[in-house]
Formats: structure tokens, C-alpha cells, sequence
């Protein structure tokens, strides 16, 4: 894939006509609401067209917001935000993920309230040197302590500048086709895991038949895509034990279990205890301040 077919779906001039003047940022103090998004890596969301309503936690307390063109909302790991997808919605994502920069337009929302699967994606080696590492560095302080909000906004104009030159650069082959499509699979895993999904309704997203989907986590993921997705549904029930009191019901709720018990039985089967004994050994004091 070349860099060609990228920018003309990124949106430049919507991004002049409305920089950026005012930034979200999300909290983590507050127990995440189910079905609500947290990741482990940080994002922006930015919408292009339409509005963009969220609850996030600001300051301890549950906000409602409306984002239009011109604001942007950030999320720095293990944030939280809930989404309310509407008709009309174009919403750019940034997913900085350990590895893997993401870059997707995501728009028609589905009868449930999820987003499609954006057809216009990309994603690139996240780099690790340049102005782009220590520019995520510094939203994630500026957040923390408490800085002014036009800081955040020209970090965040800055952040897409950087973004946008890194999809003028000559594509390097690192990765295949395969590994690239695995790849975006994967960070689509890690923001949807707390939903109710499956072999089939992933590969129906991503338009690719379910044995493909199986051999491109054999092939090229070294675990089968049920191991996947159990890996990242425990990570993060992992993450609401250590942070947070949650009720187990609602922490197997918010890792898509509806089985409590069942979590309990997948849960000691990978980490070797119980939630509850990984609780009193892990557990931090204050919650996830």
C-alpha cells in the first residue's frame, strides 16, 4: 500500500477549516461505565462532520460533552470515555498503540450504537524517535497536571501535523498485507473486547471469510483468535482489579463475560488464581489515581 490513497481520505481541509481550539481530556479516577472505551494506549478522537457525544470523567465527576468540529477529545491509557454514536457522525481516531500507529475515518453507526468498522484505514509503524513520542508524552502531562487548556490544543495541533507528515512518507514494507490486516484486527480486539464478539462477527466486519480470519492468527499472531481476545479481556479485568472496587459481575460485564462464573473459570485458567486472590494481592490503594 502507498501513502497516496491515505491522504486523500485524510481530512486536511476540514482540519484548516476547524483546527483545533478546545481538547476533552479524559479521566480514570471514576469506575468505567459498561460498554464504555479504554484502552491501554493512548487516543484522540476528532469529529469531522457532525456531533460527538460522550460521557467522560473530568475531575471526579461524570460530564456530558458535545464535541463539533474544532474539538478533539483525548483518552490516555486506561481513560475512559462513552460514546454515543449518531447518525451523521464522521469521527477521525488515532490509535497510538504500542507498536502500531492507527489512523481511521468512522462513521454509520450500526442498530446497536457501534461504529462500523471504518473502510478508510491505515496504520504504520508507530515510530520511536522524532517530535511524535515526546509531543504524546507531553498531552498525557499536560493532562495530569491540570495545565491550561490552550496547551492542550496547540500539543493536539502539533500531534496532527506530525501525524499527517508520517502518511506523506514513503511507506517501508516492514509489514505484509497480512500482517498489517492482523494488525488492525488487533487494536479493533482491544477497543471492542467489553462487546459481545465472536470469530464470525469480527471477520463480517472486516469482510474477510472466518477461516481467514483463523489463519492469519496461526500464521502470523503465533495464538488462535479466541486465545487473542481471552488475552485481552483478562488483561483488562486485570487492570479493574487492580483499580478499582468493582463488583466481580461487574468487572466479567465490562471484559464481555456475562457468565460470572465462567470468568472466574477462564480467569484462574490464565493468570492461576481467582480474581478475588489477585484483588487483595494487586489491588492499589486510592484506585486508579
Amino acid at each position: 500500500m502507498d501513502s497516496a490513497p491515505v491522504l486523500k481520505w485524510w481530512p486536511k481541509s476540514q482540519l484548516l477549516a476547524h483546527p483545533i481550539r478546545k481538547v476533552v481530556a479524559c479521566g480514570r479516577q471514576l469506575n468505567p461505565p459498561l460498554f464504555s472505551q479504554v484502552v491501554n494506549f493512548p487516543r484522540l478522537e476528532l469529529p469531522v462532520r457532525g456531533v460527538y457525544e460522550n460521557q467522560v470523567e473530568i475531575n471526579g465527576q461524570v460530564s456530558s460533552v458535545s464535541l463539533r468540529p474544532g474539538m478533539a477529545l483525548f483518552a490516555g491509557p486506561n481513560c475512559w470515555n462513552l460514546p454515543e454514536w449518531r447518525a451523521g457522525l464522521e469521527l477521525l481516531c488515532l490509535h497510538f498503540g504500542r507498536t502500531q500507529l492507527g489512523v481511521s475515518l468512522l462513521s454509520s453507526p450500526l442498530s446497536d450504537g457501534r461504529p462500523r468498522v471504518a473502510s478508510r484505514k491505515h496504520s504504520l509503524p508507530r515510530p520511536l524517535t522524532g517530535p511524535l513520542p515526546p509531543l504524546l508524552n507531553a498531552l498525557i502531562e499536560l493532562h495530569a497536571s491540570e495545565s491550561p487548556p490552550e496547551a492542550l490544543a496547540e500539543v493536539t495541533r502539533a500531534v496532527l501535523r506530525c501525524v499527517e507528515e508520517l502518511l506523506r512518507q514513503p511507506v517501508r514494507h516492514n509489514l505484509s498485507k497480512a500482517q498489517a490486516l492482523l494488525e488492525d484486527i488487533r487494536v479493533y480486539l482491544q477497543s471492542h473486547y467489553q462487546y459481545d464478539i465472536s470469530r464470525d462477527s469480527v471477520a463480517e466486519q472486516f469482510k474477510i471469510s472466518p477461516n481467514h480470519l483463523s489463519r492469519l492468527f496461526q500464521t502470523h499472531g503465533n495464538m488462535t483468535f479466541s486465545s487473542y481476545l481471552t488475552h485481552v479481556r483478562i488483561d483488562r479485568a486485570k487492570h479493574l482489579l487492580r483499580n478499582y472496587t468493582l463488583k466481580l459481575d461487574d468487572v466479567a460485564a465490562r471484559c464481555g463475560y456475562h457468565d460470572t462464573p465462567y470468568f472466574c473459570h477462564v480467569f484462574k485458567n490464565v493468570t492461576k488464581c481467582t480474581p478475588m486472590e489477585y484483588r487483595l494481592n494487586h489491588h492499589r490503594p486510592g484506585g486508579a489515581l
